[in-house]
């Protein structure tokens, strides 16, 4: 009994193969003018798609303006009028600027002024009272130099005793940290700092 439905199963499954085969090898032998014209007819609905896409495309390109994408580099400019120096910041863009026109961006945003739009790059400035923050004097505090930081209101703040004593340096450095010497940059500060040790 087994051995019968075993025997059926292989019959059924060579005639499934074979009316697959039979079906194959009349489409490979198609006559070549009636793949010709299914072709001809594929490339006639292709060229109307390109041609319809195509005019999207030009009538969209023509209305869109430039937009902030997500990818662009935000780079903001404080320029302060006391020193006159300009520190810039960089920053990710945030998703309330991605996808804004230069337009929009200046609806948004009215106490900056644009320097440079482009989708890639975002370029924001503007003008701010006092000083920046990268103004140091350097001054002796307990027999060690310390750095103070200038703030906004030319008000010094002591960031750091370095723990460089002045008793070992000369005559003429010792004077100069007495008046206090004027620095600015993180740059200067340690390339100076670097000096006295």
């Amino acid at each position: 009994m087994k051995k019968w439905g075993f025997l059926l199963g292989v019959v059924i499954i060579i005639a499934i193969a074979v009316c697959v085969g039979i079906s194959m090898f009349n489409m490979n032998n198609k006559p070549k003018n009636q793949i010709n014209n299914t072709n001809t007819n594929n490339e006639t609905i292709l060229n109307q798609v390109n041609y319809s896409v195509t005019n999207d495309i030009t009538v969209n390109t023509a209305t869109n303006e430039e937009k902030i994408s997500p990818n662009a580099t935000l780079i903001l400019k404080r320029k302060y009028k006391e020193c006159g120096h300009t520190i810039k910041e960089y920053k990710r863009i945030t998703d309330e600027l991605v996808n804004l026109t230069q337009k929009e961006l200046l609806e948004k945003n009215k106490d900056w002024g644009i320097e440079k739009f482009s989708n890639m790059e975002l370029v924001l400035i503007k003008e701010v009272e006092g000083v920046c923050n990268e103004h140091y004097v350097l001054k002796e505090k307990d027999g060690v130099i310390a750095v103070y930081k200038i703030d906004k209101d030319t008000k010094e703040e002591l960031e750091e005793l370095t723990g460089i004593s002045i008793e070992y340096l000369t005559e003429n450095d010792k004077m100069e940290i007495q008046q206090g010497i004027m620095v600015y940059g993180r740059e200067e500060l340690n390339s100076i700092l670097e000096n006295y040790e």
